[in-house]
């Protein structure tokens, strides 16, 4: 069985080589540096989680959410951020996002929500 595939989005290097280490076992995981990157990465190919982060340069994680929803409805979309408030959780949420994590957060708390957001 193939294994699903996940896009990981940050603007951080460490946090991309983090998210790659615990989920490439797993999952076959490609990353991009920011919301331009992954847009264009989207723009060739769905993926069946995008996992974002809410603030990088240029492109936020807003619209990375709103392109991959609006593209291949069937993806799920995982924000993760540093700055969490009722607003953006819920901005984020109703945008298409399957859940928020406010980082940081648990290895375990990473697991549980990508198997649930790809059907595991």
């Amino acid at each position: 069985m193939d294994k699903k595939t996940i896009l990981v989005v940050d603007d951080e290097e460490v946090i991309r080589e983090f998210l790659t280490e615990v989920l490439s076992e797993d999952f076959s995981v490609s990353t991009a540096t920011d919301g331009d990157e992954a847009i264009e990465q989207l723009t060739l190919k769905q993926f069946d989680l995008v996992i974002t982060d809410m603030k990088m340069e240029r492109v936020q994680g807003e619209e990375v959410v709103k392109f991959t929803k609006e593209t291949y409805p069937t993806s799920e979309v995982i924000v993760i951020s540093g700055y969490s408030s009722l607003y953006s959780v819920g901005q984020t949420v109703n945008s298409g996002a399957f859940a928020f994590l406010s980082k940081p957060f648990s290895i375990k708390e990473l697991i549980s929500t990508v198997n649930k957001a790809v059907g595991y």
